[in-house]
This record gives C-alpha cells, structure tokens and sequence, in this order.
C-alpha cells in the first residue's frame, strides 16, 4: 500500500494576544484521506486554531503549511484559494427546498448561462439547467445525499443536513477559485 501525501502540517504553532498565549504549541499532520476532529471544552482555543488554519489570524510562533507551502501571513482569500476553508456550526439552509434544490442554488454562481437567456427562455438557459442538475446529483452521490434529493432540507436527521451544507460550502468556494 503506498504511503498517503502529507496535505497539511502544523509545526509548535501559536498566537499571543498581548500577554496572553491563546494557542500555543500545536503540532498536527493531516495525510491525504484522513478525517480527523478537534474536540474540547469552551474556551480551549479550538475557533483560534482554525482562525490560525484559515488566515484570520497570523501565528505568532511556528508555521503551517500545505502540501510543503509555508501559509504563514498569506491573506484568507488565498489560503482559501488552496483549499482551506471554514463553516460554522450554524447550519443555515433553503429549508423549504429540497437537497436537490439547495445544491442547485449554491451551484448557480457556477452556471454557464446568461441572465438573458434565462428571462428571453433561450435553448442555453434549459440546456444550463440540465447541465447543473445533473452535476448536482453527482455531487450528491459523492457526499451520500442522492437518496435524499427530493426532500426537504428541514426534514433531513443533523448529519445529513451538516453534509449538506458542506457541499453546499464545497460549491461556493469552487465558483470562488475558479
């Protein structure tokens, strides 16, 4: 079995707000395929840590990079550029809409049809419409959400609806970097 890459690496990282060292010496490596958690009470640094990932904040000591890259002081919209992002733990989704729908809507920045032909009802608007359907029933196979598309999104269990806005984030941060 060959050795995963190593995506992400987080070196003694840390940040001090005047006196205070709010995160201080963290070390972590994340290798292609891995899914890792961070869990910890109120108050434990855990926002600071990702600010820190995202480029919200600067680390004051240590460094973090990606794929060999140093992150260290680039601005968030380039580290987002990279691939690192965030949400939060608020879900906020088209509730009234269904999987299929939420996914379309975050999707549409990515659309290849006009404003015009949509409101003149051009072959390319309903050629688009098709094209962006079917990428988002991919997108859904791929998150696990295809057997659900055509419910509604306030009706899904927490997990789901978390998986689905995290396509829904995937999207938006595509259409971004492109």
């Amino acid at each position: 079995m060959a050795a995963k890459t190593q995506l992400l690496k987080v070196e003694s990282a840390g940040i001090r707000f005047g006196g205070l060292k709010a995160v201080s010496d963290v070390n972590l490596e994340l290798k292609q395929g891995e899914l890792v958690g961070l869990i910890g009470p109120n108050g434990a640094g855990k926002t600071t840590f990702f600010n820190l990932l995202t480029g919200v904040y600067v680390p004051t000591e240590g460094s973090i990079s990606l794929e060999g890259e140093k992150l260290n002081g680039l601005a968030p919209y380039r580290i987002t550029k990279k691939g690192i992002s965030r949400t939060f733990q608020n879900i906020r989704l088209f509730s009234e809409l269904s999987v299929l729908d939420n996914v379309k809507v975050a999707y549409h920045s990515q659309s290849k049809h006009s404003i015009f032909s949509s409101i003149l009802r051009l072959p390319s608007h309903f050629s688009g419409e098709k094209e962006m359907e079917e990428k988002a029933i991919e997108f859904l196979k791929i998150f696990k959400l295809d057997d659900v598309l055509h419910e509604k999104a306030k009706n899904l269990p927490y997990g789901q609806q978390r998986r689905l806005k995290l396509l829904e984030h995937w999207l938006r941060i595509q259409s971004y970097c492109s």
